[in-house]
């Protein structure tokens, strides 16, 4: 913070490896009870609610997830 997405303070995990792999590592995070998984939107919602993002720029973000191609 406060140059993230968000604003807030955020860890970025990078893992070499197959599913099974991000899944360890997924689960040893979440079982410490310090962390959870995001919901859909909810960075987005973060950044606009922070003043990091406008509207505008909030809907175009969705508008990017929704498109088909």
């Amino acid at each position: 913070a406060p140059a993230s997405f968000t604003g807030e303070d955020v860890v970025e995990v990078h893992a070499h490896g197959g599913p099974a792999v991000v899944e360890a590592i997924l689960t040893a995070a979440l079982s410490t009870g310090l962390c959870r998984i995001a919901e859909p939107g909810e960075f987005t919602r973060r950044a606009f609610e922070a003043g990091k993002l406008d509207l505008l720029q909030a809907e175009a973000v969705a508008d990017l997830v929704d498109a088909e191609t």
